[in-house]
Order: C-alpha cells, then structure tokens, then sequence
C-alpha cells in the first residue's frame, strides 16, 4: 500500500475495531469488485450481516415503493401489519414528513461515491432547505452501531471530497443521521467544517498507522473472539507480519 490507498468506510471502521480485522477485510477486497450494494457476492457472509444488508434493502426498497402513499395522506400498506421494522420506519417517516413536508422526499439512495482515496455506500441522502443536505446511515439498534460518530463523519467528509456528489447535487453536508431500525430511533447531529477537518486530521493519522504496518490485536481481544468473524484466522497470520517487522 502506498500513501494514496484507498480506504472504504467498512475498513476504516475495521481498523477501529481491530487492526488484525481491519488486514483481513482490506486483503479480501483486494479481490472483490467494488460497488453498490447488490453487486458484490454474499454467499459467504455470516447470517447477521445477510439479515442486516436485506434490511436495508427492506426500508430502501418500502421508501421507493410507499414514499406516495405517505405523502397523499393514505393508510399505511397491508405489508406494515406484518413487520414490526417497517411499522416502526412508517411511523418516524410520516413524523419527518408532518416536521418538513417539503423538503421529505430524499434525494438518494444506496449512494455509492469514491474519491482517490476514500470509498463508500451512503445509505440515504435527505434534503435540507436548497442549500444543504442530511447524510443518513441504517443501523441495528444503538448497541450494535460500533464507532457511529466516526462512520458518519467519514460519510460527511466523503460527500464534501467527492466531485460527483457536488455536480450532482450542488449541496453541502451539514448534517448526520442515523435510524435504528430494530426500536424506531433517530438520531441526528450537525456537521460544521470544524468537525470535518478535525476529522480529517483524524483520519490522516489513522491511515498513517495503517501504513506502519504494526498489525497488533486490541487489548483483551481473547474475550471477543466468540463475536468476531474473523477469529478463526487471527492467529494465523505470521507473527513477523503482526509485529511489522
């Protein structure tokens, strides 16, 4: 790797969690093409990730089919009854609809954006007024959301960097979010130029450590492994890789 590799959101927020997890991801994509969602192969991936990639596809998909039903004031669809995750996503969408009915309609989804050396998958783009936008990411629950605040931030910082999302949409970032879809919440916060170049710094010394190659395990990382997919071929790698040498 040189000082220009890129970095995806899902390795940037392997690398937080565990260097060693953060190799093994960035080795693997090294052979997978990159894309949207929905290109890639999944036959591989552990249940809970299928579960939680086919529910973003689940509300994506009830956004695009249902958005009009919402906004013409009719009944919910009969398909709301019988999912819990969807009743809980029809009732904050209609909540954010009767705040701001004109700037409700998002203005993308599943955005996939890539500069020289950042990539990744926005799960939702919202209007603000004409001049700025929200980032939106889809998550579990608040407990199973990892390092939000960092993953949001490296969303926000990818939209600013990246030529496309500016000719396409002419707005700036100025805002987070992130809807828990197992209870219903919604959390959002600003983003000010401030926090995106503290972020940035952030994140230049975070690639800078990657560089050194010191591939070493998190303190106590024995008591996780029965919750980490990639535990089985941690002690595998050669300990001249793990120390750098």
């Amino acid at each position: 790797m040189n000082h220009l590799f890129n970095l995806s959101k899902t390795e940037f927020a392997a690398y937080l969690e565990c260097p060693i997890k953060f190799y093994l991801v960035k080795q693997q994509n090294l052979y997978t093409e990159e894309g949207p969602r929905g290109r890639k192969r999944y036959s591989s991936y552990k249940p809970h990730l299928l579960d939680g990639i086919e529910k973003h596809h689940l509300l994506t998909d009830f956004l695009q089919d249902h958005g009009k039903d919402l906004m013409l004031g009719n009944a919910p669809p009969a398909i709301v009854h019988s999912k819990p995750i969807l009743r809980l996503f029809w009732e904050q969408e209609r909540h954010r609809f009767e705040v701001d009915p004109e700037n409700w309609l998002p203005l993308a989804y599943e955005l996939y954006l890539r500069t020289e050396t950042m990539r990744g998958k926005i799960d939702r783009v919202d209007p603000i007024d004409e001049h700025s936008c929200r980032i939106v990411e889809y998550k579990s629950s608040p407990q199973k959301s990892g390092f939000l605040d960092e993953e949001l931030l490296f969303y926000a910082l990818l939209a600013t960097d990246c030529p496309d999302f500016s000719q396409q949409f002419g707005l700036t970032v100025t805002e987070v979010a992130c809807y828990f879809y197992s209870t219903g919440e919604w959390f959002s916060r600003e983003v000010t130029s401030a926090n995106l170049k503290e972020f940035r710094a952030f994140l230049k010394s975070i690639r800078q450590d990657i560089l050194t190659g010191n591939w070493s395990t998190r303190h106590a990382c024995h008591l996780l492994s029965s919750e980490c997919d990639y535990a089985v071929v941690c002690t595998k790698i050669p300990e001249k890789l793990l120390k750098g040498t």
